[in-house]
């Protein structure tokens, strides 16, 4: 039986998932817990931090572990897509000899990856919040999803176009992963945007992730009001755009990174 295209890219991008699973957890369970431990322990730790050094609540109804949470895994979402699909062809190179594996298709595995992972994170702190009867059901859900797509818009936009300039200057990766901290700062995650002074706030307000955070914590938290000129156009728009460049810089440059490879 003759298989479509669309099955045969399905069936390479499924396989690709199975082999990072492979290749990221191991052949044991342990790797499969590690894999899951590590950010939510990054995350517990930040969540510890930000509560004995300021306070346990961030407005009315409104708790400060949920309060982070609900806005740094949309984050790592974003900067991990980026950075696994910007290492995505030199860590499949070897499979780029068999006609139906494709860069395109590493980079989509990785991505698809990523959502799942933090996904399942995302589900295992609800039920944590819940069972401290905390918030852990969206107010907006559809807003919210809305929100966690632009960053993944972003992610997917800028790991195209960063794949392509690491495998032409392979310096320009340490780079843009220092330039991750700055604009995790500087989009309010850890660090209330309504606390800096008036002048700060405004030039911050140049940062579309900074947006996106605040709707995403608008979108969860009915009682919660976003910084005063915050919008989904903006990021939403430069998210395409990243996009559109990001397909069209990969497409002209497929053959050249494929023999760089």
């Amino acid at each position: 039986m003759t298989r479509s295209s669309w099955q045969i890219e399905k069936a390479v991008v499924f396989a690709l998932i199975l082999r990072e699973l492979k290749t990221r957890f191991g052949n044991r369970m342990v790797g499969l817990f590690w894999v899951l431990f590590e950010p939510m322990a990054n995350i517990a730790v930040m969540l510890v931090l930000r509560i004995v050094v300021r306070q346990r609540t961030a407005g009315v109804m409104i708790d400060v572990a949920v309060y982070l949470v609900i806005a740094m895994i949309p984050f790592f979402i974003f900067r991990n897509i980026w950075f696994r699909m910007m290492n995505a062809i030199d860590g499949n190179a070897g499979l780029f000899g068999y006609r139906q594996v494709k860069p395109a298709d590493a980079m989509a595995a990785r991505a698809i990856m990523e959502v799942v992972m933090y996904s399942m994170i995302f589900v295992a702190f609800m039920l944590i919040f819940a069972w401290m009867d905390y918030r852990a059901v969206p107010g907006r859900p559809l807003e919210y999803l809305g929100v966690v797509s632009v960053f993944i818009l972003w992610g997917v936009g800028l790991g195209l176009m960063s794949a392509v300039g690491v495998k032409k200057a392979p310096a320009l990766s340490t780079f843009l992963q220092l330039t991750s901290f700055p604009l995790y700062i500087t989009s309010g995650v850890l660090i209330p945007i309504n606390s800096f002074p008036p002048l700060a706030i405004q030039i911050l307000m140049w940062n579309p992730l900074l947006h996106l955070v605040e709707l995403s914590r608008w979108a969860f938290f009915p009682t919660y009001h976003p910084l005063m000129g915050v919008n989904i156009e903006y990021p939403l728009s430069i998210g395409l755009m990243l996009l559109f460049l990001g397909v069209s810089v990969f497409w002209v440059n497929r053959q050249r990174v494929l023999m760089r490879a």
